[in-house]
């Protein structure tokens, strides 16, 4: 009779656990729960410097590749746009440069991610700046990072700095070479410095088509140079444009016998107050 009596209950037990775990997840079916949701800002682990080298023991270089393939499964597209470097990805990529100061694709893809992605400006000027200490004339990290402080973060004379070093390389395309040379009049405004860069790409270049835009912009630039001499009533201005025809004099003014456009270059967020 025991042996019945305890079975009963055993059975029991087991029916009214099965009711309450049925009963369990209709309830979690109907009610509807606040759904939390944490960014990946929020949510990553950003390890102490100090502490990866100290406890990487020889194996720096295995912690580095660690770190970066989990970085690149976990990255994110959430803008950060802050200016206090400190995303969560700009810290990984600092601490692989801090342990693998030679991983080149660390620099360039870390930079250019946190700037056209993250919009974290300043955490990829640090980027590409660890990276130009042990690649210093590499063309596309100083390529990125003169695009990035000129345009990006408005910084003109770092920005042309570092397009400068590149002027010649000669994986530059032509077009660039030109470009670049007007951000230089933009940022100096020293006319002869830009004519003459001018000058030497014209005279470097084969393609007809982009020669003859040089020499528009040849004529342009001598032109605003020149008038503006003659205008002022400075000394030693020249008198003759870049196709040897003189300016001409007309109602107390010098002008060019055509027309010709300024030698200007738009630039984004540009302070009003630079020129």
């Amino acid at each position: 009779m025991m042996v019945k009596s305890k079975n009963s209950n055993n059975f029991l037990i087991l029916i009214m656990g099965s009711v309450f775990f049925i009963a369990a997840n209709i309830l979690q079916s109907k009610i509807h729960r606040p759904i939390l949701v944490i960014s990946k800002q929020q949510s990553a682990v950003t390890l102490n410097q100090n502490f990866i080298n100290f406890f990487s023991l020889g194996n720096k270089r295995l912690i580095s590749d660690m770190i970066w393939i989990q970085t690149l499964l976990e990255s994110d597209t959430e803008k950060y746009g802050l200016h206090d470097k400190n995303s969560w990805m700009f810290h990984r990529f600092r601490s692989i440069s801090e342990l693998d100061p030679l991983f080149y694709q660390n620099y360039l893809w870390g930079g250019q991610y946190l700037s056209i992605v993250k919009d974290d400006l300043e955490g990829a000027s640090e980027i590409y700046g660890r990276g130009l200490i042990h690649f210093p004339n590499d063309y596309k990290l100083n390529f990125n990072n003169g695009f990035n402080y000129y345009f990006e973060l408005g910084e003109f004379e770092k920005g042309l700095y570092y397009l400068k070093k590149i002027v010649n390389h000669p994986d530059l395309p032509d077009p660039l070479k030109h470009v670049i040379n007007k951000l230089e009049f933009e940022t100096s405004g020293d006319y002869d410095t830009a004519l003459n860069f001018l000058i030497l790409s014209y005279e470097q270049n084969s393609d007809e088509t982009i020669r003859k835009k040089l020499l528009a912009e040849i004529y342009s630039l001598k032109a605003e140079k020149d008038l503006n001499c003659l205008n002022k009533g400075e000394l030693g201005c020249d008198k003759n444009d870049a196709e040897g025809i003189p300016y001409v004099f007309k109602n107390g003014t010098y002008k060019a016998h055509k027309e010709f456009t300024p030698f200007r270059i738009h630039k984004k967020n540009r302070p009003t107050n630079n020129r």
